[in-house]
């Protein structure tokens, strides 16, 4: 089967393309919302920028296919070779990868919000400020596994293999769960919470939206381009903290130190644009 012949037959209703081959076939851009392509040879395939949510891939072969910036909600990827796949900013959220074959994946910048990645195969995926809130990591193979960058807010990596993975620089919370003994000092991780103390910390571009960090200490913080919508930052020492560009829509500011803070082309809480004196 090509490209077109799927295309046409999706047009018409047509849903079920199970065991299909694929592979090499260049379906970008395309609604493929709510197909079931289990067990399909996709290998090579190019599906950027596709619409895939609530797709059924279970046990599906996609090594090396082109998933960048696919839409990939709800789909079901259980049990898929996803070998060398590029996801690069894919939104995976809610999606279900259990046992998913993931090496060498690159999943940069990719949102993995609530994704069930159980018994998943991560050795050398590149999750790079992957968005990784409440997702489901425990009994997954993490040798080697890059994280630097990445969102950890509630995710649970227990009983997770995590053999020489890079967690440089990742956010997390008090509701993160690693594996039992697990030293994260060995990295520059930043835990998130009130009162926290994180003078002239790198946090540019980070998404913190709703995050509490009511009482912290962000002396001289560098806030660019961060995403703090909704954030609590009531008390807090932003003073001398660069939030050029940050958005800051809906944040409570209430009794913050915003002495000598660059707000240029920042979004302000009530939604305006900053306009300095």
């Amino acid at each position: 089967m090509n490209s077109d012949e799927l295309l046409s037959l999706y047009e018409i209703g047509e849903r079920e393309f199970y065991l299909s081959d694929l592979s090499g076939a260049t379906l970008s851009e395309v609604n493929l919302s709510g197909i079931d392509l289990s067990q399909a040879n996709l290998e090579k395939a190019i599906l950027r920028r596709s619409n895939l949510a609530r797709a059924i891939l279970s046990q599906a072969f996609l090594g090396e296919a082109d998933l960048s910036e696919a839409d990939l909600r709800k789909a079901d990827l259980s049990g898929a070779d996803l070998l060398g796949t590029d996801l690069t900013g894919a939104n995976l959220s809610l999606a279900d990868l259990t046992a998913a074959d993931l090496r060498g994946a690159n999943l940069s910048f990719a949102d993995l919000i609530g994704t069930d990645l159980i018994g998943a195969e991560l050795s050398q995926a590149n999750l790079f400020f992957a968005d990784l809130r409440g997702a489901y990591l425990n009994g997954a193979n993490l040798n080697q596994t890059n994280f630097s960058g990445s969102q950890l807010f509630e995710a649970d990596l227990s009983d997770a293999n995590i053999c020489e993975a890079n967690f440089q620089k990742i956010i997390y919370n008090e509701k993160t769960k690693f594996p039992e003994g697990f030293d994260l000092t060995q990295f520059e991780a930043y835990l998130i919470c009130p009162e926290i103390s994180l003078p002239e910390t790198d946090l540019s571009g980070f998404q913190l939206s709703g995050v509490n960090l009511s009482g912290a200490n962000l002396f001289q913080c560098n806030l660019t381009q961060a995403n703090l919508m909704w954030s609590n930052l009531s008390g807090a020492n932003l003073s001398e903290t660069n939030l050029s560009g940050a958005n800051l829509t809906g944040a409570d500011l209430t009794g913050a130190d915003l002495t000598g803070a660059d707000l240029t082309g920042a979004i302000m809480p009530d939604g305006s644009l900053y306009e300095g004196k």
